[in-house]
């Protein structure tokens, strides 16, 4: 895929672009309270909208494919496009698994600690 093809795949139109807008002004919003309160993980939903705003304004995509380090991630994310929805399922339930693995242990760990 050529460079102005994925140019012509990253930027819609219509009612698909006023999703991608309005999905990447509540991305930016939650980015922003997230560096201010820890919790809510600010950097992941500030990198969520400036790919969801690439994809529907042509002045946020040309700032993206001007900045080398934005440019990679959003490479990276389109490469996700080429994987099926039963590989994404398979790995998201593995990472679940063993989440809940990992946190089953660490809170074994603290009961035993808790009354040893």
């Amino acid at each position: 895929m050529g460079n102005s093809d994925m140019r012509k795949k990253m930027t819609v139109s219509g009612p698909e672009k006023l999703l991608y807008i309005t999905l990447g002004i509540m991305f930016l919003a939650l980015g922003v309270v997230g560096l201010i309160i820890p919790i809510i993980p600010g950097v992941l939903f500030l990198a969520g909208a400036v790919y969801m705003l690439s994809r529907g304004s042509r002045r946020v995509k040309q700032f993206t494919d001007a900045n080398p380090t934005i440019s990679r991630m959003q490479a990276r994310v389109e490469k996700l496009d080429a994987v099926s929805i039963a590989e994404k399922v398979q790995v998201t339930g593995l990472t679940m698994l063993q989440a809940i693995a990992v946190g089953s242990r660490k809170v074994a760990v603290g009961v035993r600690r808790l009354f040893a």
